[in-house]
């Protein structure tokens, strides 16, 4: 690859969270999609093929809650401690974004907690929705003002909706289409309870090119002056507020379309691997550095995410 980068969203399975995901039998996830291998060797591998110096890792979608609220908070602490000491181990290599056992409340603070005071994690994931749950949902409320307390930086992900429509493409796996929607239903939510402007140090990061975010603004921000009366919530400065990676299929539509909404300094790049297979990644890559101008490549790869993340200059991450 002839540029380097730095991946705020790629993926990673935890043993805890591997283990138990075997114990389900869940051998495809979301819908169809197989669960896919990762080692530590493996994301070293991928990150050097893809020109990688530092990967953000995360948990992916379906997550750690699977209606067992001891085993969900079991699995998120001793997800969190193996991503802790593997930073520890590769400080220069990886950040790690811790993960909660939501919609346990009072656990996640507790893990919100934990997780920067003790582990000094880099950042946290949420998934769109907790069992129908929407961030933005006011019983969330505690775990955002702990999160926004330490001015965290929380990366999205999306997952399986609330609800998917009978006999309207029901059977095609989640990520086709319904992780863009359930990504757009979320961010929308957040915007307009107030909950971004309620927790403006929390800095969030919108998977995948901001999915339909783009295409909905101007639609979005005429009619939310009817619904909030009061006119304390302006959509596209809310959305310009927002960071937002190239995660997918994003040149040069999305891409596009993302530069309307958001300012070039809260751009990133992101591989989704290994849930992206490695050869689409490269190619995926070498498209976006044929898409981007080299001021352009400079900010999405290095500048940005350095801005974002201090420690990969501690780090001396290039």
């Amino acid at each position: 690859m002839p540029k380097t980068r730095i991946d705020v969203h790629a993926h990673y399975l935890p043993p805890a969270y591997d283990a138990m995901l075997n114990r389900r039998g869940m051998k495809f996830l979301d819908g169809g999609f197989p669960k896919p291998d990762w080692s530590v060797d493996s994301q070293f591998f991928a990150m050097e093929q893809l020109g990688i110096t530092y990967s953000a890792l995360s948990i992916s979608s379906p997550h750690l809650h699977m209606g067992d609220p001891v085993e969900a908070v079991e699995v998120a602490r001793a997800s969190n401690e193996y991503g802790a000491a593997l930073v520890k181990k590769y400080p220069s290599k990886f950040a790690v974004m811790a993960s909660l056992p939501l919609p346990e409340i009072k656990e996640s603070v507790e893990e919100v907690v934990y997780c920067r005071d003790v582990l000094h994690v880099d950042g946290f994931s949420l998934l769109t929705n907790y069992g129908g749950v929407y961030l933005g949902d006011p019983m969330l409320d505690p775990v955002m003002e702990e999160l926004n307390r330490g001015g965290c930086v929380v990366s999205l992900h999306p997952t399986e909706p609330s609800a998917v429509p009978k006999g309207v493409n029901e059977n095609l796996p989640y990520p086709l289409m319904e992780f863009f929607f359930d990504t757009t239903r979320t961010v929308m939510n957040l915007i307009l309870t107030g909950t971004l402007k309620k927790y403006p140090k929390i800095r969030f990061i919108v998977p995948h090119a901001g999915t339909y975010l783009p295409v909905l603004a101007d639609r979005v921000t005429p009619m939310s002056k009817m619904l909030i009366p009061e006119g304390n919530i302006d959509v596209a400065e809310s959305l310009a507020g927002l960071y937002y990676d190239l995660g997918g299929v994003v040149m040069p539509k999305q891409y596009g379309n993302l530069r309307q909404i958001a300012p070039e300094s809260h751009i990133l790049y992101g591989s989704d691997t290994p849930f992206t297979p490695l050869p689409l990644c490269v190619k995926l890559a070498e498209d976006m550095d044929r898409g981007l101008d080299d001021e352009m490549a400079e900010l999405v790869y290095h500048k940005n995410p350095l801005a974002l993340f201090p420690v990969c200059q501690k780090e001396k991450v290039i």
